[in-house]
């Protein structure tokens, strides 16, 4: 069965989460890439204007998503000249289980002196075949949503290069925008670069912060990923974005790094 949506519309701000949206930790539970991506949508519809942009958004994740009815809200922080900043929570009935705050900033035209490339992009994700992760509770779930090509390391290692995309989209008939597909894809980072081995650890991120310096191209989202765990239970993921024509931004998370029972 192919996926359809991760979302469908239920109501005014209402959103019912499809099984595609199934996290690695518990079925009955989203993985965060959606949800992140389905309060950035909320953002991008409360900008004031089209010359804005988002340039960071920062998901704090406060309980499990389940995979059920959800109702989305935002707020205004401030609307300056230059600067806007925009809240957004995520409820699952009367629980708050994700807030985020986006940095958005004005866009516009300026002359700068040509640079020279630094950065060696990665093979394209053509060059690798596709990946289906193997620790999901449910064939139907984030794993078969997405398409994924590891193209430096492999699963297991903590320090990977990949590409992936979308199956479907965020929404019904709804195309993903560049900030949808950039937050869909780097919740993943820790998940595509394991810091600890699977089956002695968890590592669940309990937040996610996205910097973008402009627009990601195409389909395709680049994850060059690096995790670390420390003794104190305490882990960081750091992910550079990637599409065809170079690096774009970067994401972080921090992980609760815990012995399984």
């Amino acid at each position: 069965m192919p996926p359809t949506s991760f979302y469908e519309p239920d109501g005014p701000a209402g959103f019912r989460a499809t099984a595609w949206t199934r996290g690695p930790w518990n079925r009955d539970h989203q993985h965060g890439g959606p949800p992140a991506a389905l309060l950035a949508r909320a953002v991008e519809a409360a900008l004031s204007d089209r010359g804005r942009a988002i340039v960071r958004f920062t998901v704090e994740f406060l309980r499990p998503v389940p995979i059920g009815r959800l109702r989305v809200e935002t707020e205004a922080l401030k609307r300056g000249r230059l600067v806007e900043r925009h809240a957004a929570r995520l409820w699952s009935g009367g629980d708050l289980v994700l807030t985020a705050v986006a940095l958005c900033l004005h866009r516009r035209q300026v002359a700068l002196p040509p640079t020279e490339a630094r950065s060696v992009p990665p093979p394209p994700p053509e060059a690798a075949e596709p990946y289906t992760f193997p620790f999901f509770p449910d064939p139907v779930g984030y794993q078969a949503a997405m398409d994924v090509r590891y193209v430096r390391g492999a699963w297991g290692q903590s320090d990977v290069t990949c590409w992936m995309r979308q199956r479907c989209p965020l929404l019904p008939g709804e195309a993903p925008t560049p900030w949808q597909r950039a937050l869909v894809a780097a919740d993943a980072g820790h998940g595509v670069a394991v810091p600890a081995p699977l089956a002695e650890y968890t590592f669940i991120n309990a937040d996610l912060s996205v910097h973008l310096v402009r627009p990601l191209r195409g389909e395709w989202v680049g994850l060059e990923s690096r995790s670390v765990a420390e003794p104190s239970g305490i882990g960081l993921c750091r992910t550079r974005l990637w599409d065809a024509d170079g690096v774009a931004g970067r994401g972080a998370q921090s992980l609760v790094v815990a012995a399984r029972g």
